[in-house]
Protein backbone atom coordinates (compact mmCIF):
# COMPACT_ATOMS: atom_id res chain seq x y z
CA UNK A 1 0.00 0.00 0.00
CA UNK A 2 1.76 3.08 -1.41
CA UNK A 3 0.65 6.59 0.98
CA UNK A 4 2.04 10.20 0.14
CA UNK A 5 2.60 12.79 3.21
CA UNK A 6 2.24 16.18 1.65
CA UNK A 7 3.88 18.32 4.28
CA UNK A 8 6.35 16.98 7.48
CA UNK A 9 6.02 18.56 10.68
CA UNK A 10 5.17 17.01 13.99
CA UNK A 11 2.38 15.19 13.03
CA UNK A 12 2.89 13.51 9.60
CA UNK A 13 6.27 12.26 11.52
CA UNK A 14 3.81 11.24 14.54
CA UNK A 15 2.02 9.19 12.44
CA UNK A 16 4.48 8.05 9.85
CA UNK A 17 6.54 6.85 13.40
CA UNK A 18 3.46 4.91 14.84
CA UNK A 19 2.83 3.19 10.87
CA UNK A 20 6.36 2.20 10.58
CA UNK A 21 7.11 0.67 14.00
CA UNK A 22 3.43 -1.15 14.24
CA UNK A 23 3.20 -4.78 13.86
CA UNK A 24 -0.26 -4.63 13.08
CA UNK A 25 -0.17 -2.89 9.66
CA UNK A 26 0.79 -4.73 6.60
CA UNK A 27 3.70 -3.49 4.88
CA UNK A 28 3.91 0.08 3.77
CA UNK A 29 5.35 2.46 1.24
CA UNK A 30 5.32 5.47 2.99
CA UNK A 31 6.74 8.51 0.32
CA UNK A 32 7.05 12.23 1.95
CA UNK A 33 7.43 15.35 0.14
CA UNK A 34 7.45 19.20 1.34
CA UNK A 35 7.54 22.45 -0.63
CA UNK A 36 11.01 23.76 1.36
CA UNK A 37 12.53 22.17 4.20
CA UNK A 38 14.38 19.45 2.66
CA UNK A 39 16.51 19.21 5.87
CA UNK A 40 13.20 17.12 7.84
CA UNK A 41 13.21 15.48 4.77
CA UNK A 42 16.34 13.90 4.98
CA UNK A 43 15.98 13.40 8.36
CA UNK A 44 12.83 11.32 8.12
CA UNK A 45 14.50 9.53 5.69
CA UNK A 46 17.59 8.71 8.24
CA UNK A 47 15.27 8.07 11.31
CA UNK A 48 13.18 5.59 9.22
CA UNK A 49 15.50 4.20 6.69
CA UNK A 50 13.94 2.86 3.53
CA UNK A 51 10.18 2.29 5.43
CA UNK A 52 10.41 5.98 4.47
CA UNK A 53 11.52 7.13 1.37
CA UNK A 54 11.51 11.49 1.04
CA UNK A 55 10.52 14.01 -2.06
CA UNK A 56 10.16 11.16 -4.23
CA UNK A 57 7.61 13.23 -6.86
CA UNK A 58 7.34 10.35 -9.58
CA UNK A 59 5.08 7.71 -6.79
CA UNK A 60 2.31 10.54 -6.15
CA UNK A 61 0.65 9.72 -9.26
CA UNK A 62 0.43 5.93 -7.87
CA UNK A 63 -0.32 6.57 -4.66
CA UNK A 64 -3.28 4.73 -3.17
CA UNK A 65 -3.42 7.31 -0.40
CA UNK A 66 -2.38 11.14 0.07
CA UNK A 67 -2.13 12.37 3.52
CA UNK A 68 -2.34 16.25 4.06
CA UNK A 69 -0.61 17.33 6.47
CA UNK A 70 0.58 20.56 5.70
CA UNK A 71 0.28 23.90 7.99
CA UNK A 72 -3.50 25.24 7.48
CA UNK A 73 -1.82 28.48 5.82
CA UNK A 74 -0.25 26.74 3.36
CA UNK A 75 -3.31 24.90 2.17
CA UNK A 76 -4.49 27.76 -1.05
CA UNK A 77 -0.99 26.85 -2.96
CA UNK A 78 -0.76 23.42 -2.23
CA UNK A 79 -4.09 22.40 -2.94
CA UNK A 80 -4.28 23.65 -6.46
CA UNK A 81 -0.85 22.19 -6.79
CA UNK A 82 -1.85 18.46 -5.33
CA UNK A 83 -4.94 17.64 -7.18
CA UNK A 84 -3.46 17.61 -11.08
CA UNK A 85 -0.99 14.95 -9.76
CA UNK A 86 -3.15 12.48 -7.95
CA UNK A 87 -4.98 9.80 -9.48
CA UNK A 88 -8.77 9.48 -9.42
CA UNK A 89 -8.53 6.30 -7.24
CA UNK A 90 -6.19 7.98 -4.50
CA UNK A 91 -8.16 8.63 -1.53
CA UNK A 92 -7.54 11.43 0.18
CA UNK A 93 -6.79 11.79 4.12
CA UNK A 94 -6.34 15.44 5.56
CA UNK A 95 -5.13 15.31 9.00
CA UNK A 96 -5.21 19.64 8.93
CA UNK A 97 -6.93 21.74 11.60
CA UNK A 98 -9.98 23.73 10.57
CA UNK A 99 -10.33 22.18 6.92
CA UNK A 100 -13.50 21.06 6.66
CA UNK A 101 -15.12 18.45 4.21
CA UNK A 102 -16.49 21.13 1.79
CA UNK A 103 -13.53 22.69 1.38
CA UNK A 104 -11.57 19.21 0.55
CA UNK A 105 -14.72 17.69 -1.77
CA UNK A 106 -14.13 21.34 -3.56
CA UNK A 107 -10.49 21.17 -3.64
CA UNK A 108 -10.84 17.52 -4.59
CA UNK A 109 -14.01 16.57 -6.66
CA UNK A 110 -14.72 12.98 -7.07
CA UNK A 111 -12.37 12.02 -4.31
CA UNK A 112 -12.88 10.00 -1.37
CA UNK A 113 -11.73 11.91 1.39
CA UNK A 114 -11.41 11.22 5.20
CA UNK A 115 -10.97 13.70 7.07
CA UNK A 116 -8.68 12.99 10.46
CA UNK A 117 -8.22 14.37 13.72
CA UNK A 118 -5.01 12.67 15.38
CA UNK A 119 -3.24 13.76 18.03
CA UNK A 120 1.03 13.64 18.34
CA UNK A 121 0.72 10.84 21.04
CA UNK A 122 0.10 9.11 18.16
CA UNK A 123 4.14 8.55 18.32
CA UNK A 124 4.06 6.10 20.28
CA UNK A 125 0.76 4.48 19.90
CA UNK A 126 -1.70 6.47 22.19
CA UNK A 127 -3.14 8.64 19.77
CA UNK A 128 -7.44 9.26 20.04
CA UNK A 129 -8.00 9.80 16.38
CA UNK A 130 -11.73 10.96 14.89
CA UNK A 131 -12.72 10.09 11.23
CA UNK A 132 -15.10 11.82 9.24
CA UNK A 133 -15.66 11.16 5.42
CA UNK A 134 -17.35 12.09 2.02
CA UNK A 135 -20.12 9.39 0.38
CA UNK A 136 -17.18 8.33 -1.55
CA UNK A 137 -15.25 6.51 1.24
CA UNK A 138 -15.98 2.56 0.78
CA UNK A 139 -16.72 0.39 3.43
CA UNK A 140 -13.74 -1.13 2.90
CA UNK A 141 -11.46 2.05 2.02
CA UNK A 142 -13.21 2.45 5.56
CA UNK A 143 -12.08 0.00 7.32
CA UNK A 144 -8.44 0.16 5.98
CA UNK A 145 -8.39 4.16 7.64
CA UNK A 146 -9.60 2.74 10.62
CA UNK A 147 -6.80 -0.32 10.93
CA UNK A 148 -4.13 2.55 10.32
CA UNK A 149 -5.10 4.42 12.97
CA UNK A 150 -6.35 2.03 15.37
CA UNK A 151 -2.73 1.33 14.85
CA UNK A 152 -1.34 4.23 16.45
CA UNK A 153 -4.26 4.27 19.58
CA UNK A 154 -7.84 4.81 19.61
CA UNK A 155 -10.16 5.56 16.81
CA UNK A 156 -13.83 7.20 16.72
CA UNK A 157 -16.09 8.31 13.28
CA UNK A 158 -18.30 11.27 13.85
CA UNK A 159 -19.83 13.46 12.00
CA UNK A 160 -17.88 16.31 9.79
CA UNK A 161 -19.66 19.78 11.53
CA UNK A 162 -18.32 17.70 15.22
CA UNK A 163 -14.91 18.18 14.09
CA UNK A 164 -13.99 21.16 15.11
CA UNK A 165 -15.14 20.43 18.97
CA UNK A 166 -12.74 17.52 18.27
CA UNK A 167 -9.68 19.26 16.82
CA UNK A 168 -10.18 21.60 20.53
CA UNK A 169 -10.60 18.96 22.51
CA UNK A 170 -8.35 16.05 21.81
CA UNK A 171 -6.16 17.56 18.89
CA UNK A 172 -5.02 20.42 21.55
CA UNK A 173 -5.70 17.96 24.69
CA UNK A 174 -2.12 16.53 25.01
CA UNK A 175 -0.92 20.04 25.08
CA UNK A 176 -3.40 20.48 27.93
CA UNK A 177 -2.28 17.89 29.90
CA UNK A 178 1.33 18.68 29.41
CA UNK A 179 0.76 22.29 30.92
CA UNK A 180 -1.13 20.93 33.90
CA UNK A 181 1.88 18.22 34.89
CA UNK A 182 3.94 21.49 34.44
CA UNK A 183 2.13 23.45 36.60
CA UNK A 184 2.04 20.63 39.05
CA UNK A 185 5.62 19.76 39.44
CA UNK A 186 6.11 23.66 39.44
CA UNK A 187 3.72 23.62 42.50
CA UNK A 188 5.46 20.69 44.02
CA UNK A 189 8.90 22.08 43.64
CA UNK A 190 8.13 25.27 45.57
CA UNK A 191 7.23 23.61 48.64
CA UNK A 192 10.40 21.96 48.64
CA UNK A 193 10.38 18.46 46.98
CA UNK A 194 13.22 17.86 44.95
CA UNK A 195 13.36 18.31 41.49
CA UNK A 196 13.20 14.67 40.50
CA UNK A 197 10.83 13.05 43.18
CA UNK A 198 8.15 16.14 42.22
CA UNK A 199 8.60 14.69 38.72
CA UNK A 200 8.24 10.87 38.99
CA UNK A 201 5.00 11.57 42.16
CA UNK A 202 2.79 13.83 39.30
CA UNK A 203 3.76 11.55 36.64
CA UNK A 204 2.63 8.26 38.31
CA UNK A 205 -0.06 10.55 40.00
CA UNK A 206 -1.61 11.32 36.51
CA UNK A 207 -1.07 7.34 35.32
CA UNK A 208 -2.91 6.31 38.34
CA UNK A 209 -5.80 8.77 38.11
CA UNK A 210 -6.15 7.52 34.56
CA UNK A 211 -6.18 3.74 35.14
CA UNK A 212 -8.55 4.27 37.67
CA UNK A 213 -10.91 5.93 35.28
CA UNK A 214 -10.50 3.18 32.44
CA UNK A 215 -10.37 -0.05 34.97
CA UNK A 216 -13.28 1.29 37.31
CA UNK A 217 -15.15 2.89 34.75
CA UNK A 218 -16.58 5.32 37.06
CA UNK A 219 -17.31 9.01 36.14
CA UNK A 220 -14.78 11.47 37.32
CA UNK A 221 -17.21 13.15 39.50
CA UNK A 222 -17.86 10.38 41.21
CA UNK A 223 -14.15 9.35 42.03
CA UNK A 224 -13.50 13.15 42.37
CA UNK A 225 -16.18 12.84 45.17
CA UNK A 226 -15.08 10.24 46.77
CA UNK A 227 -11.83 11.07 47.32
CA UNK A 228 -12.73 14.37 48.72
CA UNK A 229 -13.02 14.30 52.90
CA UNK A 230 -15.34 17.03 54.50
CA UNK A 231 -12.53 19.19 56.15
CA UNK A 232 -9.56 17.40 54.34
CA UNK A 233 -6.49 18.42 52.47
CA UNK A 234 -8.20 17.59 48.99
CA UNK A 235 -11.31 19.31 49.31
CA UNK A 236 -9.16 22.92 50.57
CA UNK A 237 -6.96 22.58 47.48
CA UNK A 238 -10.17 21.65 44.92
CA UNK A 239 -12.29 24.95 46.46
CA UNK A 240 -8.99 27.12 46.17
CA UNK A 241 -8.39 25.98 42.35
CA UNK A 242 -12.31 26.35 41.76
CA UNK A 243 -12.67 29.76 43.47
CA UNK A 244 -9.98 31.05 41.11
CA UNK A 245 -11.77 30.16 38.30
CA UNK A 246 -10.26 26.80 36.77
CA UNK A 247 -13.90 25.62 35.61
CA UNK A 248 -14.41 28.46 33.27
CA UNK A 249 -10.62 28.61 32.22
CA UNK A 250 -10.73 25.32 31.02
CA UNK A 251 -14.19 25.63 29.26
CA UNK A 252 -13.55 28.91 28.04
CA UNK A 253 -9.85 27.86 26.93
CA UNK A 254 -11.71 24.47 25.01
CA UNK A 255 -14.09 26.93 23.30
CA UNK A 256 -11.03 29.35 21.96
CA UNK A 257 -9.76 26.85 21.13
CA UNK A 258 -12.59 25.49 19.17
CA UNK A 259 -13.09 28.66 17.52
CA UNK A 260 -9.58 29.04 16.24
CA UNK A 261 -10.74 25.94 14.20
CA UNK A 262 -13.44 27.54 12.84
CA UNK A 263 -11.06 30.30 12.09
CA UNK A 264 -8.42 28.35 10.38
CA UNK A 265 -10.63 26.75 7.70
CA UNK A 266 -13.19 30.19 7.20
CA UNK A 267 -9.38 32.39 6.24
CA UNK A 268 -8.99 29.57 3.62
CA UNK A 269 -12.47 29.42 2.56
CA UNK A 270 -12.75 32.74 2.08
CA UNK A 271 -9.58 33.15 -0.47
CA UNK A 272 -10.49 29.60 -2.12
CA UNK A 273 -14.18 30.01 -1.90
CA UNK A 274 -14.88 33.33 -1.96
CA UNK A 275 -18.70 32.88 -3.61
CA UNK A 276 -19.25 31.60 -0.10
CA UNK A 277 -17.31 34.10 2.17
CA UNK A 278 -18.51 34.93 5.18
Amino acid sequence: MKIVFFGAGSMAEALISGWVHSPTLPPLSLYVTNKSDHATLKRLEATYDTSCVVDHPESIETADFVVLAMKPKDVKEAFPAIRPQISAHTTVISVIAGIDMELLETAFPGHAIVRAMPNTSATIGKSATVLSTNNLVSASTLNFVTQLFEAIGTVAVMPDHQMHAVTAVSGSGPAYVYYVTELLQQAAKERGLPDDEAESLVLQTLEGAVAMLRETKEKPATLRQRVTSPGGTTEAGLRQMKQLGIETAISKGIAAATTQSHILGQAVKDVMLPSRKS
